[in-house]
Formats: C-alpha cells, structure tokens, sequence
C-alpha cells in the first residue's frame, strides 16, 4: 500500500487553499488564547450527536495496489492544516479561508477506508484505531485523537516522561475536579497541544503518525 498527496480539485467549493493564511469559519467568535490568529467557530455536531455519513463503496481492480491519499484537512505538511487544540472541545475547530465546515465530514482518506490506524510518535504504548462502517472521516479521525489523549495514563505510560506531572499541575491548577482525575496522556505532550497533522509512519505498518505542536 502506498501514500500520495491528495488532489483538492474534486472537492470544488469545499476544497482547501493551503495558500490563504486567515482561519475563517460560520459560527460566533470564541475566546482567543495570545497570540492565537483571529477565528471563527466551526459549527459541529456535539460529540454524542449521530453525524450524517455518505457511503462510499471502492472496488480496485484485480492485483492492483490500493494508493491512498490523505485528505489536506489532516496533512503533515509544517503548518497546521487546521487549528485544533486538543485540550478544547471538538466545537472550537476552525478551519481556513476558503474551507465550509462541511469538509470535516469527507473522507478522511482517498479511496474511503472503514478502519485507519493511528500512533503517536514517541510514545509506544500509544496506538488507536479509528473507525466508520460508513467511511472513516476528517471528524472521526480528530474526534478519536481528542478523546484517547484525554485518557488516564496506565503505570506502563507513566514512564514514559518526567515532565508530565508539571504539564498536570499547570493544567489543573484552577480545576480541582480535573486534578482529581489525575494525570492524563495530553500532559506527555507538554506544550505542543495543537495538532500539526498526519503523516505515513516509516514502520511499514500501514499507520499514520500523528504530530503535534505548541502554537497553530
């Protein structure tokens, strides 16, 4: 299996121009952090909600290898594709100039796939699997990235680093119910809580790796 850029002419209107710098998008503003640029809420189903999903159905041709594409919305590429911030709800996402916030529900991948692998580099114990029976989408992807960082950390991940109990304590410092729950994976990532992306991992294991960074 092999990994190429995915072409943004098919997606016309809904397409993404990675040459246009402003974050826009429908919705009220939202609190800024510093420095952060001017944005924009993304309207978003809420996590518990039923998102609408398109089935795709991709037959290769016999022997052929399958060449997939990843969608712009989730590519590595030095600027983060979209601002999102993995510390704050799914509903804060902004997309870029010239992006509809209906792009979150395409196809995370070309052709479609129902089951995609994710690992966080540096970490091993950390490995999702990401899922759709309908297609796996650009939402699903950020969705499952968000919720397996807010996960408790097991004794195996907490040797992980010496430093997340700092990331912990500036975390939760205004938050008691946060701190009750403890140490959780996000606090490993230590600054770099804005995510940057995916790229195809070098292991050969039909993964991506997921990248991240301390300012969007």
């Amino acid at each position: 299996m092999s990994y190429r850029s995915w072409p943004s002419a098919p997606y016309g209107r809904d397409s993404v121009h990675a040459q246009a710098d402003p974050w826009t998008a429908s919705g009220s503003p939202v609190p800024m952090l510093p420095g952060a640029p001017p944005m924009n809420t993304v309207s978003l189903p809420h996590p518990n909600s039923s998102p609408h999903y398109s089935s795709v159905h991709y037959d290769p041709p016999t022997g052929a290898p399958t060449i997939l594409a990843l969608n712009p919305l989730l590519s590595y590429s030095g600027i983060p594709p979209i601002y999102f911030n993995v510390l704050q709800d799914v509903r804060s996402i902004r997309l870029r100039n010239g992006c509809s916030p209906s792009s979150l529900q395409q196809p995370a991948l070309n052709p479609p796939v129902m089951c995609l692998y994710i690992r966080f580099a540096g970490y091993p114990f950390w490995s999702i699997e990401v899922s759709n029976p309908c297609g796996v989408t650009v939402l699903d992807v950020l969705l499952r990235i968000r919720e397996a960082l807010l996960r408790g950390v097991s004794p195996q991940e907490a040797t992980v680093s010496h430093t997340a109990s700092e990331y912990f304590r500036a975390r939760t410092r205004t938050d008691p119910r946060e701190y009750a729950q403890g140490v959780k994976r996000v606090d490993f990532l230590g600054p770099n809580v804005f995510f940057a992306g995916l790229s195809p991992s070098m292991d050969g294991q039909n993964r991506w790796d997921a990248h991240f960074v301390p300012t969007a």
